[in-house]
């Protein structure tokens, strides 16, 4: 019997697993799916690998972090050669070409990988409490990106009554080419298989033992990191009530804190987690690659800097909110204009930071749009989740006393766009809520667009669709 072969990226020198001891043999880039799940550190090493994929400029370095707020106007270009995402700023991106094909294809290639080791986990040998942790980080990892897909790339839950839209292909076993053609789940059914996910790697956890001797638990997945992705999908599902649950869990969980007002500017530089960070995606030591910050970097002395701050994003902060422009952003002149750089990401090589995905501020933001939105509003909570965030940031920020729904969900928008900005949020957090784009300081062929408009869920693959009859593309392209 042929035996098959699985690709994956053994970097061993990821910061939290320094001086681990995965192999016994010399590390190679191509081993027999039966060699590599042979024992727990081969099954280690996977997961490894899953993790590391996720630092790729088609996801976390650069596309899935930048696009959503490039499109919504929290960020523009600045200069305008060499420049990458220029389709998707300009919103005529097409099926054959579109900047995000890659991001597509990435995901899917990651899931493969995901679901060889949820697959071969259970019968390699080693310790259940161990495989148990093995399983719970890669079904963490698996919801991730299922949840990354169906974000970018189909239309918000409420699109429909009864989130019957198409939602995207749910993959939960290794795709071989003698395997049928897929096809697209429903929104309902894709974000149910999220949420199962997560839910059982929660029970798994309960019954494992972390497995990485090294590195801050941040840095992966760990049952807190996966009831606050929950927690946020939850949000995004239209589930309130669980989702309130779940944030007012994670606060009060003493397990993170929030940052001082003086502790929140400093808390975006160097590697150490703060105490208000949840996951972030860790690099490895001697990381000498282009990092997200690269497209940010002040000095553009490796010609990638590419993109500002909006003055739009500018004008929400007051003078003294810490996460404004006379804090968070250097002012570089450029051709004769001054340009705003975000700082929540250092420059590339050995000065590039992790990428925070999930962080306790969030949760206080998912609480209050949750407690407002849930079966039994809760307005009193709404509001002093708003006051805990907005206060942080801005010592002198006005008290909020909101009395009305509107009011409250406007407020929760325009805190989440301060608080998570250039996150990778504010489109998908403009769409869930029904609105659209409206983009200010802006040069694109397309400036602004109603939430319906077919260009803000990004097209599959032609490449995808066209080798399959049962696959169907979106509205559009």
């Amino acid at each position: 019997m042929k035996k098959l072969y699985i690709i994956i990226t053994l970097l061993l020198s990821l910061s939290f697993t320094a001086c681990e001891k995965i192999l016994d043999k010399e590390p190679v880039d191509k081993l027999s799916l039966e060699d590599l799940f042979k024992d727990i550190q081969g099954t280690k090493t996977a997961l490894i690998g899953a993790y590391t994929n996720l630092i790729n400029t088609d996801l976390y370095h650069r596309s899935l972090m930048i696009y959503p707020d490039l499109i919504a106007g929290n960020l523009k270009f600045s200069k305008t050669t060499n420049i990458q995402l220029d389709d998707i700023y300009n919103l005529n991106q097409d099926a054959v070409s579109s900047s995000l094909n890659s991001t597509y294809l990435k995901l899917y290639d990651n899931l493969n990988n995901i679901n060889n080791i949820i697959k071969f986990t259970p019968a390699t040998e080693g310790l259940t409490a161990e495989k148990n942790r093995v399983l719970a980080e890669a079904k963490c990892l698996r919801a991730l990106s299922h949840f990354d897909l169906v974000r970018v790339f189909c239309k918000p839950y409420s699109a429909s009554p009864d989130a019957s839209h198409l939602g995207i292909v749910i993959n939960l076993n290794p795709r071989l080419i003698t395997d049928g053609s897929p096809s697209r789940s429903t929104i309902k059914q894709t974000y149910d298989a999220i949420i199962a996910d997560l839910s059982e790697a929660i029970v798994l956890f309960d019954n494992s033992v972390p497995i990485f001797s090294k590195g801050a638990p941040q840095t992966f997945f760990n049952k807190n990191v996966a009831k606050a992705l929950l927690a946020k999908v939850y949000l995004y599902s239209n589930k309130y009530n669980e989702a309130f649950v779940l944030a007012d869990e994670l606060i009060k969980s003493n397990n993170y804190t929030l940052l001082t007002n003086a502790q929140y500017v400093n808390s975006w530089n160097g590697r150490t987690p703060s105490s208000e960070s949840i996951f972030e995606l860790a690099l490895e030591a001697n990381f000498s690659g282009n990092s997200l910050g690269s497209y940010y970097e002040t000095t553009n002395t490796g010609g990638f800097r590419m993109f500002a701050a909006t003055n739009d994003i500018l004008s929400i902060y007051s003078a003294t909110d810490v996460r404004g422009r006379n804090s968070l952003f250097n002012t570089v002149n450029v051709s004769g204009t001054n340009l705003l750089f975000t700082k929540k990401y250092a420059t590339g090589s050995v000065n590039a930071t992790p990428v925070k995905l999930l962080r306790l501020s969030e949760m206080y933001l998912i609480r209050a749009e949750a407690a407002v939105e849930k079966t039994n509003p809760d307005f009193v909570q709404a509001n002093s989740d708003l006051n805990i965030i907005a206060k942080r940031g801005d010592l002198s920020a006005p008290t909020i006393n909101l009395s009305t729904k509107d009011q409250l969900i406007d407020a929760v928008l325009l805190e989440r766009r301060k608080e998570l900005a250039f996150e990778g949020n504010l489109l998908f957090d403009l769409l869930r809520k029904g609105k659209g784009v409206n983009r200010v300081d802006c040069n694109a062929l397309t400036c602004s667009v109603t939430n319906t408009d077919y260009r803000l869920t990004m097209p599959l693959p032609a490449s995808t669709v066209n080798v399959n009859s049962l696959m169907v593309q979106n509205q559009g392209y």
